[in-house]
């Protein structure tokens, strides 16, 4: 039997230009669809406007953060139903243990700190995916 991987949908949401080129060398290179959003005020409109697998999560950006970000998209899924659930991971230089007590606080269901190798991204990604039946 093959070992196919999935092509996942993501969405990362990034302010900083050179972690934007990071992760997405990263995630092409596994052979995902990436979308990027600068900030969480234009992740959470390609939330609203695209179906992601997904959602790699900065916590410090201007306009909205990544925390605020993911409260609003959990509040979006709570209107939509209990089935709408699209895993978050937040990909953050903030590694202390409140920093990812408020990440989980949030909603979000993973953390990866920065830097981070490129197995870690994809090993991240594959755990939520399993975790919540995506792949």
């Amino acid at each position: 039997m093959p070992d196919t991987k999935p092509i996942f949908n993501i969405l990362l949401v990034e302010d900083n230009e050179l972690n934007q080129k990071f992760a997405l060398a990263v995630l092409r290179k596994l052979g995902y669809q990436i979308d990027v959003a600068e900030n969480g005020l234009v992740g959470l409109e390609k939330f609203k406007s695209k179906k992601y697998d997904i959602i790699l999560m900065d916590i410090q950006m201007p306009e909205m953060n990544g925390i605020e970000a993911t409260m609003a998209i959990r509040q979006i899924e709570a209107l939509e139903g209990a089935n709408k659930h699209i895993p978050i991971i937040a990909v953050t230089a903030f590694a202390l243990e409140q920093d990812r007590k408020n990440c989980t606080e949030a909603g979000m269901d993973d953390f990866l700190a920065k830097p981070y190798k490129p197995q870690e991204l994809e090993q991240k990604i594959l755990d939520v995916s399993r975790r919540f039946g995506i792949y």
